[in-house]
């Protein structure tokens, strides 16, 4: 158990746990076109994340990457067909980190809110463009700052 979880019920926990590959399908199915570059750069962001034995978030990542292949095959067995009702689907199981976050460790929240702006950013940028510069589409930009996860309080 990761000690950050001590206060979250089971579900909450599988929610933060299926976070990152819910973040990975909304990024990259907002175009349309689940990529497998960008899907399996989501995954490689996690696994390097496991790997950061510096990071607060280490052991959530460990967690994360032992159940993110499994978990992005659970999610798209669930999804829609048609774009507009996997984000509208996904953004609604992640706006539910908004009565999570509140309940964590003010660090580890604020870590794990960044990390899930990063891993969008990293994700978008895993197709297309030259070095990662024009290769983020519109659609993927607008989903970016995740307006739908409220950031943690300072």
């Amino acid at each position: 158990m990761i000690p950050e979880f001590k206060n979250l019920n089971d579900k909450e926990i599988d929610l933060l746990i299926n976070a990152p590959v819910l973040l990975t399908i909304l990024i990259s199915s907002a175009d349309g076109n689940i990529e497998q570059k960008e899907v399996n750069w989501g995954a490689k962001t996690t696994h390097f994340r496991a790997e950061d034995k510096e990071s607060i978030l280490q052991k959530y990542y460990e967690k994360v990457d032992k159940h993110s292949r499994e978990a992005f095959f659970h999610i798209m067995e669930k999804l829609p067909v048609e774009t507009e009702g996997k984000i509208y689907f996904i953004s609604n199981e992640l706006k539910k980190l908004n009565n999570i976050l509140p309940k964590l460790n003010k660090e580890f929240a604020k870590e794990l809110y960044k990390s899930y702006l990063s891993l969008a950013k990293q994700v978008a940028q895993a197709s297309g463009g030259i070095w990662g510069y024009g290769s983020i589409s519109r659609e993927e930009q607008r989903l970016l700052d995740l307006e739908i996860i409220n950031p943690p309080h300072q």
